[in-house]
Formats: C-alpha cells, structure tokens, sequence
C-alpha cells in the first residue's frame, strides 16, 4: 500500500469505526434492523393489515419515495419528445457528492423496472395507486421516446443487416446525460437485457390494458419490430451478453429468461391481432412464416433455458471469469415467468433433465439464490466472490487500483483498436482487490417478494395451499429487505467533488445499494451501506413488494 493512501485509509476507517452506533433493535422476525420503529411494527404480525402499517410508516418517512427527473427532450418521429427519468440514485439531494458514471448517465435497466413497479401496484388497486399508474405510464412513454430516436432505430437495423456487433454497435441502454438522443458514443457495455425488459413490458402494458395500442408511435412500432429480427441476427439464444450487472460477456441464463418471455410475448399478441406490426419488421414471407419463426425460437430459448437451470453461465471452464452458477439475476426466471413456460411446454429441466411442474422449477431456482444470501445482514450477493464493492472497495487505496486496471484495459484496446477486455479486466480486479466479504444487495430481495405476492394472487382460486406458501414466501422476503432500510446512527464513506473520500451521515430511512464491509489492520469489520444509497430501483421493488402484500385482504380473511 502507498503510504498516501495508507495514512488515508487508516484516518478513513477510524472515523467510520468511531462514528457508527447502530445497535440491534428488536427481533423484528429474526432480522437485524437498522431502523428499530420499523423492527417493532415486523415484529407486530404480517396479515395485510400489518404490511399497511408498515406501508404507511414508509410513506410519511419518504422510503418509498420515487424521484422522477425531468430530463428535457428528444427528437422521435420527427419531433420533440418530451422525457422523465428514474436516475440510478440521489443525484439531487446532496450535489457534492460523486457517483461515478450514476451521477451522469441514465439506465434503461433501473428505469423500467421502476416503471414495471409502478403499473404493477395500479393493476393491482387503480384507486390506491392511481398516482403510481400514472408515473408508470410516463415512464414507460419516455423510455420508449429515448430507445426509439433515429440514432437507436439506426443501430437496431445495423446489427439486424449485419449480425452480431460490438458492445458500442448495439442500442444503447445506458446514456449520458448530456446525450438522451444516443448520438455519440458512450463507452458502455450495451449487450445486455435492458431493451428486451422495455419491449415485454410495453406489451405487458398493452395486453393487461394499462396502455393503448393507440398510444404507441411510428417510431415506438418499429423500436418493437426490430425485437425478433434483431434476436435472430445476433445468435439468440446463445449469443455472450454482459447481463444486468455489466460486466463480463458470457451465455447467461437471466438473459435468455428476458428473451424468451419476450418473444413468447410477441408470439401470443401477433398472432391473436392485437400487434400485428410485430411482424412488419421480420424477414419472413407472411404471418404463418413469422409465427413458425418465432415458435422456433420460444423453443429453442426453453430448452436452453430448462438444460442450463439453476446455473447462470455453466458453459464455461471453472476457472473462468465467465462460468457462473448461481447468480442473483436468476430472479427474472421467477419474476418471467419461465417456471409456467417450460411446465406448459413440457420442457425437460436440470441434469439428469426431467420434467417438472411450475412450482417444482421454482423450487430449484430460489435454492440456487438461496447458496447467495448472506446470513449477516440478510442481503444477496450477486455471485460468488464477486470483487464489486467488496471488502474495503470505497478506500483510496482500492479505488486507485481500480483506476489503474480501466486504464490499463482501455489503453490495451485502443492499441488493438477493439472493445475492452472484459475478460481481462475483472480477472485483474478479482486478483489485486482485497479478498472478503463480497456486497450484500437489496433490490432482489424486493424482487423476490413481489414475484411471490403476485404469484399468490394468481393461484389463490386454484390451490389454496400453494397460495398460502408464496405468501409465506413473499413476507419473508419483505421482512429482509425492511431490514436493510437505513436508521439513525449509519455513517459511510462517499466521494465528493474534491475527489477525497468523506465520512457522512447515511441518509435515514431510505433503501441501500447494498451492504459494503470495511475491514481494518487489526481485522475488525464494519458494514455500512454503500455510498450510492438510496437506489431507486431497490425503492421501486421495495415500494411494490409492500404494496402488493399490503392489498391481500382477500387472502388474510381466507386464514392465509
């Protein structure tokens, strides 16, 4: 370690040790609590009614508060359009305070599953969460307006004539700022899920009523008749994408999960005449040809879908940064759907491969996610030794390291004139980082409870039982997540516009990145939550998790 960054770092992790108080509040179910009013009313029970307390705890302390940006315009259609935007995290409450590229870019990926939550809760009671539906709707308007600019549909045909590109040829899904008509290049890795979460959820919207077919322009018909062509040109399913955690290229279940949903979709609204410009776009000579096409391809991502569970990128050798078994974005099976579609198409699962029954398939997944839950804070990491955030990362000696390895990565691109070694760069992280407790996030954990919520909905008349086990589920889930809503008395470090690390008060009552662990020269450790707290997209699941439990009255009056 550089003296520099030693005497730094050392001054740094004092303070935060000296400063951090929190103590274990109540039980509140078994958890630990940050927040211990909040401990108290877990403790308390968990019919609906309970959840609604809690609810209405939340809300009057601002948790569940989704701040919505007005980000100005872009040209769609041949006209300005204008955009709001869900940001990755607070970038307006303490300007001082640097998030890296969160505080300059916007993620398509964040701002659809926020969107995804808020028509979420207005299906589920339109008079409650009216003004939810209508932050939805605006949301999933704008998104569509910045996936749709004559730069973006550009890119969609370029890979579709030419097949499978480079990461900066692809649609772009993260943007700068100052750059929301995706003109200029920005850097990222763009292979991954995010417009295919866009496009299932805009004709989610349309089948289930929240928007209208009539809503939709020009420009957004053909956004959503680039989906299968562009799928098939770039080797679907089995093409190497980075995934929702931007990283190494690889063939990653969660992915084909998206995708295979996705086109299932399409298939059942082209064909019932709902959307038929889905197949305007696709290189085939009428709709029996594109319904075949496309039953081709829901084929092909079940089966490799139902060979690969519960293993995120098993293609690989063991010792590679790109093999993968369990993986916290295998939550999109669950939150897809992919356990009813591989049940109805009797597709074989698992090794030795046999058929299963939705709940069976479900069963195998949440026990791969489960080997991820950290048993400290009650969080999920996103896979085993992930180096992202884990021990000491918000350190100046450990963020000098990583500037080190981007420059390095970049340098070595530039001279071969090709795309970053992903490869190469998280081997180099994984290596020179310091080896600890990886970061234990939140929003899965969101994630999970409203997909077993809705699941509990959707059974409750079929089998009484089994509707009674996903609320269960759901409610534990819920509880964990509660758990790691910060209190009074957290202190982390954060980056401010002076480029040194401050120690500051978290922000209270508000929903964490995910859990990060300080570990000193004596070898005591300190979890706090990350710098980049709140994460809207963790408040998005969070608020639809709580919501959807909260309106079960239903279901509570029937003993469950």
């Amino acid at each position: 370690m550089r003296p520099f960054h030693q005497q730094n770092d050392q001054s740094l992790m004092r303070e935060l040790m000296s400063r951090n108080r929190v103590r274990k509040g109540p039980e509140g179910a078994g958890r630990w609590f940050a927040d211990h009013a909040l401990a108290r009313l877990v403790e308390a029970g968990d019919s609906p009614t309970h959840v609604r307390a809690v609810e209405a705890l939340l809300t009057e302390r601002g948790t569940l508060d989704l701040p919505v940006i007005e980000a100005g315009s872009v040209r769609v259609d041949g006209a300005a359009r204008r955009v709001s935007i869900v940001a990755a995290t607070d970038i307006t409450g303490d300007p001082t305070v640097r998030h890296g590229e969160m505080s300059a870019m916007f993620y398509l990926r964040d701002h659809v599953q926020s969107a995804s939550a808020m028509m979420e809760l207005f299906l589920r009671d339109p008079v409650r969460y009216a003004a939810e539906g209508d932050t939805g709707r605006e949301l999933i308007h704008s998104a569509l307006h910045l996936m749709s600019t004559p730069a973006q549909l550009a890119r969609f045909a370029a890979v579709v004539e030419r097949g499978d590109t480079g990461q900066e040829d692809w649609p772009h899904i993260s943007l700068w700022f100052g750059d929301l008509d995706a003109e200029k290049p920005n850097t990222w890795r763009n292979k991954q899920d995010s417009f295919q979460m866009l496009a299932f959820l805009v004709l989610d919207a349309v089948e289930r009523g929240f928007l209208g077919a009539n809503e939709l322009l020009a420009a957004h018909r053909k956004f959503l008749g680039f989906v299968v062509p562009f799928l098939r040109a770039v080797g679907f399913p089995r093409y190497e994408s980075s995934g929702s955690w931007e990283e190494v290229a690889a063939r990653r279940t969660s992915v084909m999960a998206v995708e295979t949903a996705l086109l299932h979709k399409i298939r059942v609204l082209a064909d019932n005449g709902v959307l038929g410009f889905l197949a305007d776009r696709a290189d085939t000579a009428d709709s029996a040809d594109f319904t075949a096409s496309v039953d081709a391809m829901v084929d092909a991502g079940l089966r490799e879908i139902g060979r690969r569970i519960p293993f995120e990128s098993p293609d690989y050798a063991p010792g590679s940064v790109r093999h993968r078994r369990a993986d916290a974005s295998l939550v999109y099976l669950l939150m897809y759907g992919l356990p009813e579609l591989l049940a109805e198409s009797r597709i074989p699962v698992g090794a030795p491969a046999r058929l299963m029954t939705a709940p069976e398939v479900e069963t195998v997944v949440l026990d791969a996610l489960r080997t991820l839950e950290d048993p400290v804070t009650g969080g999920v990491m996103r896979y085993a030794e992930d180096s992202y955030q884990r021990v000491n990362f918000h350190t100046y000696e450990v963020q000098a390291t990583v500037r080190a390895i981007k420059d390095k990565v970049k340098a070595e691109a530039e001279a071969r004139g090709d795309d970053l070694d992903l490869d190469r760069k998280q081997e180099m992280r994984g290596r020179l980082t310091p080896r600890g407790r990886e970061a234990a996030w939140t929003h899965p954990l969101g994630q999970l409870a409203a997909w077993a919520a809705r699941r509990c909905r959707n059974t409750q008349e079929v089998d009484h039982e089994q509707a009674r086990h996903y609320r269960e589920l759901g409610v534990h889930y819920l509880n964990r997540m509660l758990a790691t809503v910060t209190g009074e008395g957290q202190w982390h470090a954060v980056l401010r516009e002076d480029g040194d690390y401050h120690v500051r008060e978290v922000p209270h009552f508000r929903v964490p990145e995910c859990l990060v662990t300080y570990r000193d020269d004596r070898g005591d450790e300190l979890i706090v939550p990350s710098p980049h707290t709140p994460l809207n997209w963790g408040t998005a699941t969070l608020k639809m998790a709580v919501g959807l439990l909260a309106t079960e009255d239903h279901v509570a009056a029937r003993g469950l």
